[in-house]
């Protein structure tokens, strides 16, 4: 229950986070509280809609044959969207996104590939390449960010890591062609010891991923590592912590344990990585963030 305490430590959280930051203790109540409230705010809503008679119950009499036959179509159709939103939840939780597994995890895998391509391209496009250059995307899921990047490479190499053994056959499966041909090469491996030289790679890319590396600032010390000096390393991610995010991201990221960090923190994890620049890209009317981080010459 939200107490007026809870709603004033909420308020306080907020204005904390304005002025000075908060800390990760901080950041996490504030989470907590602010899906507590927003559950709180939906229940009392359902309690009042409860409540109210809509419609006359011997609505039927008076409703026209046209009348009926739109609500039916109507009723129909919301129960057929409904019925595919619970469908796409159930892949996700049986597929699990934090590794892929099993056909739910191909089905996850495969439709993640559509609805992240406007993100992804959106994200890509702000990435400056040579034809040459040697280019790694991390936790390359279904491979749809390698072969988007593939179309900007010409001599140069791909190469794409995940250890999901899922993930690793759909990457294969959708550039085969180009794994064939040799400019491509798909490894099966975590982001915490990946099986690459030192200064490998003019250019790093993940896309929803860092949400569940084991360790995020070790991690991106074993990026920087194999970043070539002067490589950029790219982050992309569908929704970062404000204070206007919606519902919906909050109860995903509570559901499946994502981590979301907030611009600031973004900030700050690249300068501590080393990163010499850092730059911060925001979509209007999205929750979508891209983080480049450039390494110093």
């Amino acid at each position: 229950m939200i107490t007026k305490e809870k709603i004033d430590r909420i308020n306080f959280l907020a204005k904390k986070k304005k002025a000075e930051g908060l800390t990760g203790a901080e950041a996490e109540e504030q989470q907590a509280l602010r899906a507590e409230y927003l559950e709180g705010v939906r229940a009392s809503l359902k309690r009042q809609l409860d409540a109210i008679e809509i419609v006359d119950p011997n609505y039927e009499d008076s409703y026209t044959e046209e009348d009926k036959a739109h609500i039916a179509e109507l009723t129909e159709k919301l129960g057929k969207e409904y019925a595919e939103k619970q469908k796409e939840v159930s892949i996700t939780e049986l597929g699990n996104p934090r590794k892929p597994q099993g056909e739910a995890g191909k089905q996850m895998i495969a439709r993640m590939n559509e609805s992240h391509a406007e993100m992804t391209g959106w994200a890509l496009d702000k990435l400056e390449l040579a034809p040459t250059d040697v280019v790694l995307d991390i936790g390359c899921g279904g491979g749809a960010a390698l072969k988007r990047l593939s179309k900007r490479i010409d001599g140069g190499k791909l190469y794409g890591i995940d250890y999901s053994e899922v993930s690793v056959e759909a990457s294969t499966n959708e550039n085969r062609a180009d794994i064939d041909s040799g400019k491509m090469e798909i490894h099966q491996g975590s982001v915490s010891d990946m099986p690459f030289e030192d200064a490998m790679f003019d250019a790093i890319i993940t896309v929803e991923s860092y949400y569940f590396w084991p360790d995020l600032e070790q991690d991106m010390k074993e990026v920087f590592r194999v970043l070539k000096p002067g490589g950029t390393f790219m982050l992309i991610a569908e929704m970062y912590m404000s204070d206007d995010l919606d519902e919906h991201h909050i109860e995903m990221a509570k559901k499946f344990e994502l981590r979301n960090l907030t611009t600031d923190e973004f900030e700050a994890l690249f300068e501590k990585t080393g990163f010499a620049q850092t730059k911060i890209h925001l979509r209007d009317g999205k929750y979508w963030i891209c983080v480049e981080g450039k390494k110093a010459e």
